[in-house]
């Protein structure tokens, strides 16, 4: 577990240290951080936990380019594959289940994140989650993450759907 808290404790100084926005369009924005709206001090407009109908799912189309982007590193029979990468897809998978719940993602610290309780998730996320983070660069945590954003893309909509 402490790995995990120190990866993602990593991941977030990297992710508070991109600063502004570069680009006016919320997909770009989130394809370069998916928690920019969530860590940035003056935010003006629509918030992606307010609205999580229109923008979770754009954190599913940011993971499925992660995904197109990785399944070629895996094809060619490497092993391995980019860690800042996956851990954005991880990114994503969390501040789903947060924009989810009408929240935002406060911190990436992994004992918050395991100790909450959201309205839609996958089964067993969080050891799943932990998992991938021992070893963020192999394919079968590939596959996993795969998998758990497929089940919170089930689990979202549902969600969305039954409490419109």
């Amino acid at each position: 577990m402490t790995q995990a808290k120190e990866v993602l404790a990593s991941y977030e100084q990297y992710l508070r240290s991109l600063g502004q926005k570069s680009s006016s369009d919320m997909k770009k924005t989130l394809q370069t951080n998916p928690v920019y709206f969530d860590f940035c001090t003056e935010l003006q407009g629509d918030l992606p936990w307010e609205d999580s109908g229109k923008y979770v799912p754009l954190l599913f189309e940011v993971w499925d380019d992660i995904k197109a982007s990785l399944l070629p590193v895996f094809q060619t029979r490497k092993s391995r594959c980019d860690q800042n990468e996956m851990l954005k897809g991880i990114v994503c998978l969390l501040a789903s289940l947060h924009w989810t719940a009408g929240e935002p993602v406060k911190s990436l610290d992994w004992q918050e994140l395991r100790e909450k309780s959201y309205p839609a998730k996958p089964i067993n996320w969080a050891e799943r989650v932990e998992f991938i983070l021992l070893k963020p660069t192999q394919y079968h945590c590939f596959i996993q993450l795969d998998e758990l954003i497929t089940e919170m893309k089930k689990h979202f909509y549902k969600y969305h759907a039954m409490n419109r």
